[in-house]
C-alpha cells in the first residue's frame, strides 16, 4: 500500500473540513513587517523597567512582545494591563506597515466560495486583527474574530481557549475545523482542541518544527490550499 502524496493528505484535511481558522501574523500577514517585533518588545520593556524592575535576561533578549507581555503579568495584574495596552497600540500602528501573505486573499476567497466560514484565531489583539482586516478588505470575507481581547496570558494560544471560543462563535465542533498557523504554540493549541492543524513552513526549519510539533500536514505556501478548497465548493 502506498503512503499518501502530501497533496493528497492536504486534500484530504481540506475535504473534511466546514471551517477554517487562520492564525494573523504569518498565514494572514507579517504584522511587523514595517515595525519590527523587537522595537515593539523594547518600547514594552522600558514600560516594565520604568517600574524600577529588573528583567531576566531571557526577557531582556527576547524580540517577541507577547513574552514580555507575559512577564508582566507574573509581576501584577496592573502591569500586565499598562503592557497590554500598549502592545495594541503598537500592533495597530504596525497594521499600517504589515504585509500581506502570498495567496491569502486566494484562500479566503475560495472559502467564502465553498462555503466555509472562516475564523481568524490570533494572539495580537482583536483591535489590530480588525483594523487589518478592513484596511485590506478582507473583512466580509472573515465570519469571526478570536483574538486577544484581555490582559491575561493565559488565554493566548498554546492554550486552547481561543480556538474553543471561535468554534463556539461557529457553532462548529472540532472535527468541522482545520486550524493555519505557523508556530508551534498554532499546533499546540490546535491538537488541545481537537482540530486538524495545517502548519505553515514560511520560513527555512520550520518544516521539521511544525512537523514535530504535531501538524497533520505541512504547505510552505497559502497557494497549496487553494485548488483543494477550490475542489470542494
Amino acid at each position: 500500500m502506498t503512503a499518501a502524496s502530501p497533496d493528497d493528505a492536504i486534500a484530504t484535511v481540506i475535504t473534511r473540513s466546514r471551517c477554517l481558522l487562520l492564525d494573523f501574523d504569518g498565514p494572514i500577514c507579517d504584522i511587523y513587517a514595517g515595525l519590527p517585533d523587537v522595537v515593539v518588545a523594547d518600547r514594552l520593556r522600558k514600560l516594565i523597567t520604568g517600574q524600577s524592575i529588573t528583567l531576566p535576561a531571557e526577557i531582556t533578549l527576547t524580540p517577541d512582545p507577547l513574552a514580555v507581555f507575559g512577564y508582566a503579568a507574573t509581576v501584577s495584574s496592573d502591569l500586565a494591563a499598562r503592557v497590554e495596552a500598549e502592545m495594541t497600540e503598537q500592533e495597530l500602528a504596525a497594521v499600517h506597515t504589515a504585509r500581506p501573505t502570498a495567496y491569502v486573499h486566494d484562500v479566503m476567497t475560495s472559502c467564502h466560495e465553498s462555503g466555509r466560514a472562516v475564523a481568524v484565531v490570533s494572539n495580537n489583539s482583536q483591535r489590530a486583527v480588525r483594523a487589518y482586516l478592513e484596511l485590506h478588505s478582507l473583512d466580509d470575507r472573515v465570519d469571526l474574530i478570536s483574538a486577544r481581547g484581555s490582559s491575561d496570558p493565559a488565554t493566548l494560544k498554546p492554550s486552547p481557549h481561543l480556538i474553543q471560543q471561535a468554534m463556539h462563535g461557529l457553532g462548529a465542533t472540532p472535527a468541522d475545523c482545520v486550524l493555519v498557523g505557523d508556530s508551534t504554540t498554532d499546533i499546540h493549541a490546535g491538537k488541545s482542541s481537537g482540530v486538524d492543524t495545517i502548519g505553515y513552513a514560511n520560513r527555512p526549519g520550520k518544516n521539521d518544527t511544525l512537523r514535530t510539533a504535531g501538524a497533520t500536514v505541512i504547505v510552505t505556501s497559502l497557494a497549496d490550499l487553494v485548488l483543494p478548497l477550490r475542489a470542494t465548493r
